[in-house]
Protein backbone atom coordinates (compact mmCIF):
# COMPACT_ATOMS: atom_id res chain seq x y z
CA UNK A 1 0.00 0.00 0.00
CA UNK A 2 1.35 3.35 -0.96
CA UNK A 3 0.82 6.24 1.50
CA UNK A 4 -0.26 9.50 -0.04
CA UNK A 5 1.50 12.70 1.02
CA UNK A 6 0.29 16.19 0.41
CA UNK A 7 2.95 18.22 -1.21
CA UNK A 8 3.60 21.77 0.12
CA UNK A 9 5.45 24.37 -1.70
CA UNK A 10 8.46 25.93 -0.02
CA UNK A 11 7.58 29.19 1.70
CA UNK A 12 3.87 28.37 2.16
CA UNK A 13 2.44 29.34 5.58
CA UNK A 14 -0.81 28.37 7.28
CA UNK A 15 -3.71 30.64 6.40
CA UNK A 16 -4.33 32.49 9.67
CA UNK A 17 -5.15 35.94 8.28
CA UNK A 18 -8.92 35.62 8.71
CA UNK A 19 -8.48 34.76 12.37
CA UNK A 20 -6.15 37.68 12.95
CA UNK A 21 -8.61 40.07 11.27
CA UNK A 22 -11.47 38.87 13.46
CA UNK A 23 -9.38 39.32 16.60
CA UNK A 24 -8.40 42.87 15.62
CA UNK A 25 -12.02 43.76 14.97
CA UNK A 26 -13.02 42.46 18.39
CA UNK A 27 -10.35 44.59 20.07
CA UNK A 28 -11.56 47.69 18.18
CA UNK A 29 -15.18 47.16 19.23
CA UNK A 30 -14.11 46.72 22.84
CA UNK A 31 -12.17 49.97 22.80
CA UNK A 32 -15.15 51.89 21.40
CA UNK A 33 -17.45 50.48 24.09
CA UNK A 34 -14.93 51.37 26.80
CA UNK A 35 -14.70 54.97 25.60
CA UNK A 36 -18.48 55.24 25.41
CA UNK A 37 -18.78 53.95 28.96
CA UNK A 38 -16.23 56.46 30.25
CA UNK A 39 -17.98 59.44 28.64
CA UNK A 40 -21.47 58.50 29.81
CA UNK A 41 -22.77 60.93 32.41
CA UNK A 42 -19.99 63.48 31.92
CA UNK A 43 -20.81 67.22 31.61
CA UNK A 44 -19.11 68.85 28.66
CA UNK A 45 -17.23 72.12 29.11
CA UNK A 46 -19.45 73.96 26.63
CA UNK A 47 -22.55 73.09 28.68
CA UNK A 48 -21.56 75.60 31.39
CA UNK A 49 -20.09 78.36 29.23
CA UNK A 50 -21.85 81.74 29.05
CA UNK A 51 -21.60 83.78 25.81
CA UNK A 52 -19.58 86.98 26.25
CA UNK A 53 -22.20 89.14 24.48
CA UNK A 54 -25.71 88.51 25.74
CA UNK A 55 -27.62 91.55 24.49
CA UNK A 56 -28.87 93.03 21.23
CA UNK A 57 -26.61 95.29 19.14
CA UNK A 58 -28.13 97.74 16.63
CA UNK A 59 -26.76 100.58 14.48
CA UNK A 60 -28.73 103.54 13.12
CA UNK A 61 -26.53 106.07 11.35
CA UNK A 62 -24.09 107.57 13.84
CA UNK A 63 -25.99 106.06 16.76
CA UNK A 64 -25.09 102.61 18.11
CA UNK A 65 -27.05 100.67 20.73
CA UNK A 66 -25.07 97.94 22.46
CA UNK A 67 -25.84 94.99 24.76
CA UNK A 68 -29.52 95.79 25.26
CA UNK A 69 -31.08 93.43 27.81
CA UNK A 70 -33.63 93.31 30.59
CA UNK A 71 -31.77 92.81 33.86
CA UNK A 72 -31.88 89.19 35.04
CA UNK A 73 -33.78 88.70 38.29
CA UNK A 74 -34.17 84.91 38.51
CA UNK A 75 -35.27 81.84 36.56
CA UNK A 76 -38.96 82.79 36.84
CA UNK A 77 -38.56 86.22 35.21
CA UNK A 78 -40.88 89.16 35.90
CA UNK A 79 -44.60 88.70 36.66
CA UNK A 80 -47.28 90.89 35.15
CA UNK A 81 -47.68 94.19 36.99
CA UNK A 82 -44.06 94.35 38.14
CA UNK A 83 -41.26 96.68 37.01
CA UNK A 84 -38.20 95.61 35.00
CA UNK A 85 -34.94 97.61 34.66
CA UNK A 86 -33.24 97.87 31.28
CA UNK A 87 -29.51 97.70 30.54
CA UNK A 88 -28.67 100.13 27.68
CA UNK A 89 -25.44 101.55 26.25
CA UNK A 90 -25.72 104.38 23.72
CA UNK A 91 -22.84 105.45 21.45
CA UNK A 92 -22.64 108.63 19.36
CA UNK A 93 -20.10 108.21 16.56
CA UNK A 94 -21.01 111.54 14.93
CA UNK A 95 -19.71 115.07 15.36
CA UNK A 96 -22.88 116.60 16.82
CA UNK A 97 -24.62 115.84 20.13
CA UNK A 98 -27.71 113.63 19.96
CA UNK A 99 -30.41 113.37 22.64
CA UNK A 100 -32.54 110.34 23.47
CA UNK A 101 -35.95 112.00 23.79
CA UNK A 102 -38.29 109.05 24.21
CA UNK A 103 -38.51 105.33 25.03
CA UNK A 104 -41.72 103.29 24.79
CA UNK A 105 -43.05 99.75 24.59
CA UNK A 106 -46.45 98.11 24.33
CA UNK A 107 -45.56 95.60 27.07
CA UNK A 108 -45.49 98.20 29.87
CA UNK A 109 -47.49 101.21 31.03
CA UNK A 110 -44.48 103.53 30.78
CA UNK A 111 -40.70 103.73 30.51
CA UNK A 112 -39.03 106.16 32.94
CA UNK A 113 -35.49 107.30 33.63
CA UNK A 114 -34.27 107.00 37.21
CA UNK A 115 -31.05 108.55 38.47
CA UNK A 116 -28.39 110.37 36.48
CA UNK A 117 -26.90 108.57 33.45
CA UNK A 118 -23.13 108.14 33.21
CA UNK A 119 -21.54 109.94 30.24
CA UNK A 120 -18.11 108.74 29.10
CA UNK A 121 -16.10 111.26 27.05
CA UNK A 122 -13.45 110.46 24.40
CA UNK A 123 -10.75 110.91 27.05
CA UNK A 124 -12.25 108.05 29.04
CA UNK A 125 -13.50 110.18 31.95
CA UNK A 126 -16.97 109.41 33.27
CA UNK A 127 -19.24 112.21 34.42
CA UNK A 128 -22.84 112.54 35.54
CA UNK A 129 -25.07 115.51 34.70
CA UNK A 130 -25.79 117.67 37.77
CA UNK A 131 -29.09 117.05 39.44
CA UNK A 132 -31.66 119.85 39.05
CA UNK A 133 -31.69 122.29 41.95
CA UNK A 134 -34.86 122.35 44.03
CA UNK A 135 -37.15 125.30 43.42
CA UNK A 136 -36.96 127.85 46.25
CA UNK A 137 -40.19 128.24 48.17
CA UNK A 138 -41.60 131.78 48.70
CA UNK A 139 -40.72 133.47 51.98
CA UNK A 140 -43.49 133.10 54.50
CA UNK A 141 -44.87 136.31 55.96
CA UNK A 142 -44.75 136.65 59.72
CA UNK A 143 -48.15 136.17 61.32
CA UNK A 144 -49.34 138.85 63.74
CA UNK A 145 -48.82 138.17 67.41
CA UNK A 146 -51.96 136.98 69.20
CA UNK A 147 -53.80 139.55 71.40
CA UNK A 148 -55.29 139.04 74.82
CA UNK A 149 -58.82 139.32 73.46
CA UNK A 150 -58.39 136.44 71.03
CA UNK A 151 -60.59 133.48 71.84
CA UNK A 152 -58.90 130.10 72.26
CA UNK A 153 -59.02 127.98 69.17
CA UNK A 154 -60.86 124.68 69.15
CA UNK A 155 -58.89 121.47 69.40
CA UNK A 156 -58.35 120.13 65.85
CA UNK A 157 -60.03 116.85 65.01
CA UNK A 158 -57.58 114.01 64.46
CA UNK A 159 -57.58 112.72 60.90
CA UNK A 160 -56.86 109.07 60.11
CA UNK A 161 -53.38 108.31 58.76
CA UNK A 162 -53.58 107.07 55.15
CA UNK A 163 -52.50 103.50 54.57
CA UNK A 164 -49.13 103.38 52.80
CA UNK A 165 -49.18 101.93 49.32
CA UNK A 166 -46.49 100.27 47.22
CA UNK A 167 -44.57 102.97 45.38
CA UNK A 168 -43.41 102.51 41.83
CA UNK A 169 -40.10 103.88 40.59
CA UNK A 170 -40.41 107.61 40.11
CA UNK A 171 -38.54 109.09 37.21
CA UNK A 172 -38.33 111.95 34.80
CA UNK A 173 -39.32 112.07 31.13
CA UNK A 174 -36.55 110.45 29.13
CA UNK A 175 -33.99 113.02 27.97
CA UNK A 176 -30.39 111.80 27.71
CA UNK A 177 -27.85 113.78 25.68
CA UNK A 178 -24.94 111.87 24.13
CA UNK A 179 -21.98 114.13 23.29
CA UNK A 180 -20.18 113.53 19.98
CA UNK A 181 -17.63 110.73 19.98
CA UNK A 182 -18.88 109.64 23.42
CA UNK A 183 -21.24 107.12 24.96
CA UNK A 184 -23.75 106.92 27.79
CA UNK A 185 -24.18 104.06 30.24
CA UNK A 186 -27.73 103.34 31.39
CA UNK A 187 -26.89 100.37 33.57
CA UNK A 188 -28.64 99.55 36.86
CA UNK A 189 -26.32 98.89 39.74
CA UNK A 190 -25.67 101.37 42.49
CA UNK A 191 -28.52 103.40 43.90
CA UNK A 192 -27.46 106.58 42.11
CA UNK A 193 -26.75 105.06 38.69
CA UNK A 194 -29.18 106.23 36.02
CA UNK A 195 -31.09 103.64 34.01
CA UNK A 196 -34.39 102.99 32.27
CA UNK A 197 -37.23 101.05 33.90
CA UNK A 198 -40.24 99.34 32.31
CA UNK A 199 -42.99 100.35 34.74
CA UNK A 200 -46.13 98.24 35.10
CA UNK A 201 -45.59 95.23 32.85
CA UNK A 202 -48.79 94.30 31.04
CA UNK A 203 -47.72 90.65 30.84
CA UNK A 204 -45.09 88.41 32.33
CA UNK A 205 -41.55 88.22 30.92
CA UNK A 206 -39.88 84.83 31.26
CA UNK A 207 -36.43 83.60 30.15
CA UNK A 208 -36.25 83.19 26.38
CA UNK A 209 -38.69 86.03 25.66
CA UNK A 210 -38.02 89.59 24.50
CA UNK A 211 -39.80 92.95 24.55
CA UNK A 212 -39.91 95.36 21.60
CA UNK A 213 -38.65 98.72 22.87
CA UNK A 214 -38.71 101.87 20.69
CA UNK A 215 -35.93 104.45 21.11
CA UNK A 216 -36.51 107.94 19.66
CA UNK A 217 -33.68 110.46 19.18
CA UNK A 218 -33.61 114.21 18.60
CA UNK A 219 -32.26 113.85 15.05
CA UNK A 220 -35.39 111.95 13.99
CA UNK A 221 -33.86 108.48 14.30
CA UNK A 222 -36.17 105.77 15.61
CA UNK A 223 -34.90 102.32 16.55
CA UNK A 224 -37.10 99.35 17.49
CA UNK A 225 -35.08 96.78 19.41
CA UNK A 226 -36.23 93.32 20.58
CA UNK A 227 -34.72 93.43 24.07
CA UNK A 228 -34.40 89.95 25.64
CA UNK A 229 -34.31 88.94 29.27
CA UNK A 230 -30.64 88.54 30.17
CA UNK A 231 -29.38 85.01 30.91
CA UNK A 232 -27.98 84.18 34.36
CA UNK A 233 -24.35 85.08 35.03
CA UNK A 234 -23.71 81.63 36.53
CA UNK A 235 -25.19 78.25 35.62
CA UNK A 236 -28.66 77.70 37.10
CA UNK A 237 -28.68 74.54 39.30
CA UNK A 238 -30.78 71.73 37.92
CA UNK A 239 -33.73 70.42 39.88
CA UNK A 240 -33.26 67.11 41.71
CA UNK A 241 -35.22 64.35 39.90
CA UNK A 242 -38.04 62.79 41.90
CA UNK A 243 -37.74 59.00 42.07
CA UNK A 244 -40.74 56.83 42.94
CA UNK A 245 -39.75 54.62 45.92
CA UNK A 246 -41.63 51.66 44.48
CA UNK A 247 -40.16 52.01 41.01
CA UNK A 248 -37.49 49.31 41.54
CA UNK A 249 -39.64 46.84 43.44
CA UNK A 250 -39.77 43.42 41.89
CA UNK A 251 -36.52 43.90 39.88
Amino acid sequence: MTASRTSRRPGDRPRMRPRLAMAAAAVGVGAVLALAGCSAGQITQTATQVPPVVGVNLDAGDIALRNLVIAYNGPEGYPAGSDAPLVVRLFNNGHEPVTLVGVSTDKAEAVVLTGAPTVVSPTGSATQPPAPEPTASPTEEASPAPTDTAEPTATPTATPTPTPTTQRPTGEPVSVTIPPQSYVLLVPGESDSGHLVLVGLREAIIPGESVNVTFTFSDGTTVVAPVPLAPPVTAVPRATPVVDPGHNEGH
